[in-house]
Formats: structure tokens, sequence, C-alpha cells
């Protein structure tokens, strides 16, 4: 330590203590007073800390370069936000093609150092403070949940989310395959099968004008669905999956509620329930309803309140078709296992989503509405065949759970309306007849509905060479009336045994404590022959051209999961009939290829119902590179 003398006002000198030139670092950072005592100051030294009085103009260590390229990178984003908005605008005023899907504008900066301008591009918000994903401070209005009659009153309404997009996504939209391809991808294969998205209001920019975070989550999943599986890496691994599912708890933590994030919720509960990956589908299709009953969907007085009014025609009906979506996946994820819907049903006066072309194209003047009691002989397009198969699905699964409830509760009340049955049977036969005719015109000679004796009469003829071949089979117009199959399946499945079931079908070994009517008996009969004919006829048919269509990737990726529930139906069946009778119930194929009566007399030879079950396994296989949940299927046949 180095003393020195100082003089007092009185005349006499004084020992004091030297202090430093300026303060230390420790105060410089958190800008507090410092008294330059050396050599540790007093906050320093109260704080038992050590005590830096060294230049400021040292090297920076690399905490410190961290925070400047954070804050560089924060301030670079804010202004290519600003940038790309009024691009965006004058693009999507200017050039309404499909080439606005998601196109990066760019912006250009100028080099401080060597004065060059650099062009690069303008991303959206993008969180870059580093790799974790910082919570966003929510501005959900609790009104709208606490008390909606305040909400509606105050005239309050849900502002945007405060949430960057975090680096991750946007590397991920960024790479491979641009986001303007997956959108092209998505639009060929998935919305034929799927149309819940407005290809026309994408097209257009009106989809762009509303960019933010949720467009991005909008985006990451059209890219997630249209992925393939790959080999070695599990489904729920896959990084554009992991990367979706923490922006969606992103966007939630951040109080976001829009018709694209739901979009997008929708999206990836398809690719769950595709991949197989459970439990996370059936939680993930709870929450798209939870999510849709807080917008207001269908109705659009009460989502006007929270996603805004409309004000075109293709946008009201984007949001009726967003709830249908879920209404389908609600439906199709309990048809294994039974259980209660979270979506309630439709009232009799929602509408079915009008024609798809007519949506796509924009054109209000073919957009004729119907609604959901119209009989089914009416024409429609492709989704609302769906919604009304879907529909047909929930009542089936509503009868079969009646149904093992009335027979674990037991006493002298019929377990099941046998009108009932009888009806539900009539409707999703000619239901099923009417789609292959409308869709599936390749498929149209497969009776659906069985005959009362062993087997079903030959349906085909093709001796006449010049009678006109039907089309070749399209996947895009499967999912109808495979919906319809796995309702004729579980509706077979729950009457078809001798025994009276008193847990369900999978039950160890029976309960005869009462026997069946002769009313019951008689539609045990109509069961087995409805499942024989169904299993060993349509299902087994529909694979052997679908092994056709899909050989290619290009109709591989227009297959939907929802077909195969059906296929496995029909699998598991022909390995039950296998079991209980051997090979004596094949279907016979005469020497023109038609299906002929069982039993012999046929010079075509024999299918047995376990060359049609492998059959119909291969179909699985094939279809297993596309959704992993057919590998699940395989996987159940074989604990036969």
């Amino acid at each position: 330590m180095v003393l020195s003398l100082q003089p007092r006002e009185d005349g006499s000198m004084s020992l004091q203590v030297p202090k430093a030139s300026q303060a230390c670092i420790n105060c410089r950072k958190q800008k507090r007073k410092c008294d330059k005592s050396v050599p540790s100051c007093g906050l320093c030294a109260r704080m038992n800390r050590q005590c830096d009085y060294s230049d400021s103009s040292s090297v920076p260590t690399a905490t410190d370069v961290a925070a400047l390229q954070a804050r560089l990178a924060e301030l670079e984003n804010r202004l290519a936000l600003a940038v790309g908005k009024e691009t965006t605008t004058s693009t999507s005023s200017s050039s309404p093609s499909t080439t606005n899907l998601f196109t990066p504008e760019t912006i250009t900066t100028t080099n401080s150092r060597d004065n060059a301008a650099t062009t690069h591009p303008a991303p959206p918000v993008i969180n870059s403070r580093g790799p974790l994903w910082l919570p966003a401070a929510s501005r959900f209005p609790s009104a709208l949940l606490l008390d909606v009659d305040i909400f509606k009153w105050a005239q309050l309404s849900v502002p945007a989310p405060p949430v960057a997009v975090p680096r991750d996504v946007y590397d991920i939209l960024s790479s491979g395959k641009t986001v303007q391809d997956c959108a092209a991808e998505y639009f060929d294969t998935v919305h034929w099968w799927f149309p819940f998205i407005s290809k026309k209001r994408m097209t257009l920019g009106h989809t762009l004008g509303e960019a933010g975070p949720d467009l991005a989550m909008l985006f990451l999943g059209m890219k997630l669905i249209v992925t393939l599986p790959v080999e070695g890496m599990d489904s729920a691994d896959n990084p554009v999956y992991r990367a979706a599912k923490r922006l969606l708890a992103l966007l939630e933590s951040g109080g976001c509620v829009s018709l694209l994030c739901l979009q997008g919720m929708i999206l990836v509960a398809l690719y769950e329930y595709g991949q197989g990956i459970y439990p996370a589908a059936w939680m993930s299709v709870a929450a798209c309803a939870r999510y849709a009953e807080m917008c207001g969907l269908p109705g659009f007085k009460e989502s006007w309140a929270v996603l805004g009014a409309v004000t075109t025609w293709t946008e009201s009906e984007e949001r009726r078709r967003a709830w249908w979506a879920i209404y389908i996946l609600d439906r199709v994820i309990c048809l294994g296992n039974k259980k209660r819907f979270v979506l309630p049903e439709p009232e009799k006066h929602y509408l079915l989503p009008t024609d798809d072309d007519a949506w796509d194209s924009g054109d209000p003047g073919r957009a004729l509405s119907a609604g959901i009691t119209t009989p089914l002989e009416q024409p429609q397009g492709r989704f609302a065949r769906l919604v009304q198969s879907s529909m047909l699905v929930s009542r089936t699964i509503t009868h079969v759970r009646t149904t093992l409830r009335n027979h674990q509760l037991g006493g002298d009340i019929d377990p099941f309306d046998i009108n009932e049955v009888d009806d539900l049977i009539n409707t999703l036969t000619s239901f099923s007849t009417l789609i292959q005719q409308e869709l599936l015109p390749s498929l149209a000679l497969h009776p659906t509905q069985p005959p009362y004796h062993h087997h079903p009469p030959s349906p085909f003829d093709f001796s006449s060479s010049l009678s006109p071949q039907p089309p070749p089979l399209d996947p895009l117009s499967l999912p109808p009336l495979s919906l319809t199959h796995s309702a004729l399946f579980l509706l077979y499945d729950v009457h078809c045994c001798p025994e009276n079931l008193l847990c369900g079908t999978g039950a160890q070994g029976f309960d005869n404590f009462q026997p069946k009517t002769a009313i019951q008996q008689a539609l045990q009969v109509r069961a087995v022959a409805g499942l024989r004919s169904l299993s060993s006829g349509v299902i087994r048919e529909m694979c052997m051209e679908l092994l056709d269509a899909v050989m290619l990737p290009q109709g591989l990726a227009k297959v939907s999961p929802l077909c195969l529930d059906g296929m496995y139906n029909g699998m598991a069946t022909l390995r039950w009939l296998w079991k209980e009778g051997g090979d004596d119930g094949g279907i016979s194929l005469g020497e023109n290829g038609s299906l002929g009566e069982g039993g012999g007399g046929s010079t075509g030879g024999n299918v047995g119902v376990l060359q049609a079950a492998e059959d119909v396994g291969r179909c699985l296989s094939r279809l297993s590179s596309r959704w992993r949940v057919a590998e699940d299927y395989l996987g159940l046949v074989g604990l036969f």
C-alpha cells in the first residue's frame, strides 16, 4: 500500500490512503456508487468478494460476448419483423399466388467495418437468447373462463401472445424442404382426405397477414404430418415432433388463442394417432376439443368474441371444418377402447361441410349447405361423407357401450333394442354401398350387406370383355368407407358370440348364466355372416387393390391413417375364423377371378381365411412405412 501526506485546512499534514482512478468492475456492472478504496472498495469488502480495478477496455469474457450477441440478435429480429410485415403486405396484395405460402422476405444491412451490404432472409420474431425455452408472460384475460358474462359485457378481447418463435423452430422450418414445399405437399396429399385448412385463404396471403408464432405452429404441423417415419428412430423422437410439442407448450403458457394454433394442434394430434404415439394422441385430441370449446366453435356468434368477426364465407367454413376435424378424431380414437367422447354430439341445426372443390376455389355460388339431418342418399363432398361416417361411428360406439353395460348389470330387461340394431346395420351397409358408388367405383361391385346364409353370392362377373372396367383405387377416397367398415366390425363383434358376454369382448372366458333369446340368436347368425363377408370379401379385395396403388411413394403418401382400423379388424376377424374352423370357410375364386360359393365347385382355386388374413397383413406391412400405428396393429394380431 502506498501512503501519501495530504495537507489539512489547519496547515497540518495527515496520512491518507490513495483512491483508485475509477470505480471497480463490480460497482460499474451493478451501477452502484464506489468509494474507490484500494485494494478493495467498501461494498466489495462488505460482500466479501474480489474487487477488480482493471481497465474496462480489457478483453471481454465469453459471458460478455454471449450477452452482446444476444442483444444484437434481438435488435436484428425487431428490425426484420418491422421490414417483413411491410414486404409481406405488399407481396400478398400484388401477387396472390401459391408462392406466397411462406417465402421469407429479405432485408439489407450494412457491415460497419467494410460498409458491405449483406442480404439475408427476414424471419419472424425469434428467441435467440440461448438454447432454453424461456417462458412467456401471459396476457390472457382470465374473465373468459372465470366469468364469461363479464368478458362479454366489458367487451374484452384476447391479445396477441408475447411469444417469440424459438430459434430451433425457425431452423427446422428453414432446413430441408422449405415451408413452401411442405405446404404444397400437404395440400396435394393430406388436404384431400382431411380438408380443414383453407387453401384459398393461404394462397391469397390472408393467413400470412395474421403472421405470428401461431402461424409458425401451423407450418410446423404441416411439415410434421408430411414427414415419413425414419428407420431406427421412434416417432416420438422426431425432432420436428419434439419442437412442435414444445412450441405448443410455449403458446399455451403465453395465452395464445387463435384458429391457426388450433389447426396446428389438430395436425399434431393426427400425427400422434397415425404414428401410434400413446397416450399423447389420446390427450392431444381432448386438448383440441377443450380448445375449440373455449374458442366458441363451431358457432360464429360465440367464436366472434374470441377469434374475431369473420368477413368471408371461406373463413366461416374454415372454422366449422376445424370443429368437425376434432369431432372425427374424437370418435376415431375411441374405436378400439370404446371410451366416452370428449366433444359433444352436434346439435340438429349444425351444418355439414360444403363441397370441397367449391371451398378450395372460394366459390360461394357452389357452396350449398346441408344440415346433419339431411338424408344420406343426398350427394355430398368427401369431407362431408367423412363427417357422416364419423357420426355413424359415434352411434355405433354408443350402442356398444350401452349393450355391454346392460349385459354387466343383468336383469330381465333386454340388453339392447333389436330394432335399433337392425336399423343401424341397414344404415351402415347402405351407406357403405353408397360411398363405394360415389367415391370408389372400383369397389362398387363388392356387397357389404351380408346374406343370411353361410357364404355371400358371387358379386363379380368379368366374363364380358366389352364391359367397362372401373378406374383404379384412389387411396384419397378411402377414409369414409374405412370408418364405416370399422363401425360395422364393432357392431357385429358385440353380437356375434354364441355366449352372452358379461365383460365385453376379450374377457377371460364366458359366464353363460342366461341363454340367448331367439331374436338374439338370429342376430348372432347375421353378425357372423356379416363379419365373414366383410373381412374375406370387401376388406381383402380393398387391400389387394390398395397394395397396387401404394407401390410407389407417391401413392403411399396419399393413404390416411383413418383406414387402418378397418383393415386391422378385418385381419383379426379372419384369424379368429381360422382358429374357430380352419380354412373351411374360405372364399372361392372362379376361373375368371370372381367370388364363388364356398365349399368347392370352383376350378380356379380356393382362397382360405388364413391366406386372406396374410393378404391384409401384407397391406398393413406396406402402410407401416407411412404410419407406424400399422406396425402396432400387426403386433396385436400376433397376440391372437
